[in-house]
């Protein structure tokens, strides 16, 4: 492991950074003629910069006295920082903690030109420094994006921002944690140092042939290989992607490799290159619970005997549904006592079918063309219905069998012709899996057997 990460940094006057450019200015008149001059932006969404509209700014009285710290609180030689708020943007919230408005433009016009203000969410840090003059000014502001980047907007001797960029590279490595589920797998996978969105990646690749909400069982176990970055000191940083992964609910192990097709599409296959993505998927819709079986039920509206052709999964109005595999839809309207109802033509006689559907999903009609896992529509209780769910069907040459028996449809195999490649890449998994070692430094290698007592890696991305 490199005991010192790489460096990248970049650095230039904002005048230079500005001539022949457009400046991104962005304003907002507050009270008192104070003005933000910043963009005002929501968590979790990006806005294109095409959007940011240059506003004129009010010209800035001498007179205007700012205040928004009491006269018994000092900023000398301060460092402050400050978690960002849904709704907060950069200008106010220096000025809410002791900086001039002129100073906050100047500084949030050097940091527009190097980090979109637009892009900045909730829960980022962003730090402030302050001189120990009588008159403590701003000396620099420090925003880290990401877990290898930093932008730095300084005040040098002259009174100008200057911007920097660093991105630092930080060293990789291959670690492996195996396990079982003693309590969710989240929870027994975090314990263990897996970051969530690891832990995520190996959900999705089982989604299509295991009902995480039925078929887990206390005991089931788990292997997860995955890149890792760490600091020079070997503490974990960033977790990259997830290789290889091994499950085993109610005894039944299957494993997958990371593998990128010729084509340049990345996916997950078993050691003899079928895809984990099946045909259909045995659930469609997330967080439900399965509140009816395929099979003889009594009817609960019509009490009485007769066949259920489907399963229906209990889930709140408003739920997505999720369109079980690649096909075309044959018809998406009001259809009798199924309510608003959707069917799905998919290839080798397979068809699917979605009943009591609140509403559609933008762009579904006859005729439409849907990918596995797009939303199609939204649980709700239209038709004969006794609450919010939805109805599930899975016909196979005009015959109803059980939706759950789809785990039996095994994934695409890969073209022969990348057969000899995907082998390649198994091995070499497989080597660096038997190297591999633990998420958190000192540790035994998971694969001699599971590791316990771990702090959760809360930290981790």
């Amino acid at each position: 492991m490199n005991s010192t990460p790489d460096m990248n940094i970049e650095t230039q006057p904002l005048s230079e950074k500005l001539k022949n450019k457009r400046p991104v200015i962005i304003g907002a008149i507050c009270a008192a003629a104070l003005f933000a001059g910043l963009l005002i932006f929501k968590p979790d969404a990006v806005t294109s910069l095409a959007e940011i509209v240059p506003l004129e700014l009010p010209a800035l009285s001498e007179d205007v006295v700012f205040a928004s710290l009491s006269d018994n609180e000092s900023l000398a030689g301060d460092i402050k920082s400050i978690k960002l708020k849904p709704g907060d943007s950069l200008g106010p919230v220096l000025m809410r903690n002791g900086v001039a408005p002129n100073e906050a433009y100047n500084a949030m016009e050097a940091f527009a030109t190097a980090y979109n203000p637009r892009d900045l969410r909730a829960g980022q840090l962003v730090t402030l420094y302050f001189d120990k003059s009588a008159e403590p000014q701003l000396t620099e502001v420090t925003l880290k994006p990401s877990f290898d980047r930093t932008v730095f907007v300084s005040r040098d001797n002259q009174g100008e921002y200057r911007t920097r960029d660093l991105t630092v590279n930080f060293p990789k490595e291959i670690v492996q944690v195996s396990g079982t589920v003693e309590n969710s797998l989240y929870l027994d996978a975090g314990r263990m140092g897996v970051p969530d969105k690891v832990t995520g990646q190996f959900s999705h690749i089982y989604e299509h042939s295991v009902d995480f909400q039925r078929d887990i069982r206390k005991g089931d176990a788990f292997i997860m290989a995955f890149e890792l970055y760490r600091d020079a000191q070997g503490n974990p940083l960033k977790a990259g992607d997830l290789l290889y992964a091994s499950f085993s609910p109610r005894g039944k192990t299957s494993s997958y490799y990371l593998y990128t097709t010729q084509d340049g599409s990345e996916n997950f296959f078993d050691a003899d290159g079928k895809s984990a993505k099946r045909k259909l998927m045995r659930t469609p819709v997330n967080g439900a619970r399965l509140s009816s079986g395929y099979g003889r039920r009594k009817h609960p509206v019509l009490g009485y005997v007769k066949t259920h052709k489907g399963v229906d999964f209990a889930a709140p109005r408003g739920t997505p549904i999720m369109a079980a595999g690649i096909g075309t839809v044959e018809r998406a309207n009001r259809y009798g006592s199924f309510g608003n109802y959707v069917r799905i033509r998919h290839s080798d006689g397979y068809k699917t079918a979605y009943a009591h559907m609140k509403s559609f999903a933008r762009g579904i009609r006859s005729g439409s063309r849907v990918r596995q896992g797009q939303t199609i529509g939204y649980v709700g209780t239209t038709g004969r219905s006794t609450g919010p769910h939805l109805h599930y069907e899975v016909h196979k040459g005009g015959k109803a069998i059980n939706p759950r028996s789809l785990s039996t449809l095994s994934g695409k195999p890969l073209p022969s012709a990348e057969k000899a490649a995907f082998d390649a890449r198994r091995k070499e998994i497989d080597d660096i899996r038997l190297k591999a070692g633990p998420v958190f430094a000192g540790q035994e290698p998971a694969l001699r057997g599971r590791v316990a007592s771990i702090t959760p890696a809360d930290s981790l991305p």
